[in-house]
């Protein structure tokens, strides 16, 4: 008996095999879930012979050029100036406003694969394959490359645990199934390289980045009621030492090692006008996504944000800071 979720992966595999020119696309703001299941599917369909188009609407962050050191990617000009593009996969993208594309693309201007774990996703594709249960897209990208065909080598196995150990912070989230430690022991006997993504994605941190996050760190708060560790980082902190908004990636889930905390949130004010939070859990019955709703946001239970126009402002004399 097959399931909803089969069918829809065996009418991707057809559209798959059909389809001669794909363009792959990611989220806004790149992180290893997107990336993997990017590079992975990219380097699997090449050997099919397939022409892959590989678009981010923002930079990927340095710490993933291990996974795609020889996978092109294309300028948006580029991109609308192509010919023949049979069919979009999306990878991760909880809406269709994550890929930047839409602005210029409508959804009914070519067949579209949706691939995520969002259960919030909006189901914007021709063929929606969402599975919330999933630890990442990169664990549900392996079911459909298994059922494709078994050429699984090593960069794509790494790519692919990747992704899961990035989006379960290295399996400590409540998402960490069985089926996922199932599908990285696999990974691991394709040759899934844990060593490479441990150095990629964990140890990057540079000296100012970590200077960085001696800032946040020196302003952090506990709500003892709500059990939510919390702190801010100014656009003056950032350009202090030269920094970049990746520079405070992991800062959240970092704060979620505290003892008895619950939750985890961090503000950062952007050049733009526009303040970023951050909100991580490791708490069973806590869902991070419902409060990053209340902000115009989204995401995983365990890990979600938003974006709001303001700025940060130290209230004098009282060490505390407030949103204008």
């Amino acid at each position: 008996m097959y399931s909803k979720l089969d069918i829809q992966i065996n009418r991707a595999i057809y559209l798959i095999r059909r389809a001669q020119k794909i363009l792959l696309v990611g989220h806004k703001k790149p992180d290893s879930d997107a990336m993997g299941a990017m590079a992975a599917l990219a380097l699997f369909l090449q050997k099919f012979k397939k022409e892959i188009v590989l678009f981010s609407c923002e930079t990927v962050p340095s710490r993933f050029e291990f996974l795609i050191e020889d996978l092109e990617f294309f300028s948006l000009e580029e991109i609308l100036s192509f010919k023949q593009i049979n069919l979009i996969i999306t990878l991760d993208c909880g809406n269709f406003e994550q890929t930047g594309l839409d602005n210029f693309f409508t959804k009914t201007d070519f067949s579209l694969i949706n691939i995520d774990h969002h259960y919030d996703n909006t189901r914007f594709g021709t063929l929606n394959i969402i599975n919330e249960k999933a630890s990442s897209t990169c664990e549900i990208t392996y079911e459909i490359l298994q059922k494709l065909g078994n050429i699984i080598n090593k960069r794509i196995a790494t790519a692919l645990l990747c992704g899961i150990f990035g989006d379960t912070d290295s399996f400590k989230n409540p998402n960490t199934t069985e089926k996922t430690l199932q599908y990285t022991s696999m990974l691991l006997s394709q040759g899934a390289d844990l060593t490479e993504i441990v150095k990629n994605t964990l140890q990057d941190k540079s000296v100012a980045a970590l200077h960085l996050w001696g800032k946040a760190l020196s302003r952090l708060q506990k709500h003892k009621k709500l059990g939510l560790v919390y702190t801010i980082v100014t656009k003056e902190d950032i350009q202090e030492n030269k920094n970049h908004l990746s520079d405070l990636e992991g800062i959240a889930n970092f704060l979620n090692s505290i003892p008895e905390v619950k939750a985890s949130m961090v503000l950062v004010e952007k050049e733009n006008g526009e303040i970023k939070g951050s909100l991580r859990t490791l708490h069973k019955t806590i869902d991070v996504a419902r409060l990053a709703h209340l902000f115009g946001g989204g995401g995983h239970k365990k890990a979600a944000g938003f974006t709001i126009s303001g700025k940060l402002i130290k209230e004098n004399g009282k060490g505390k800071w407030k949103i204008i």
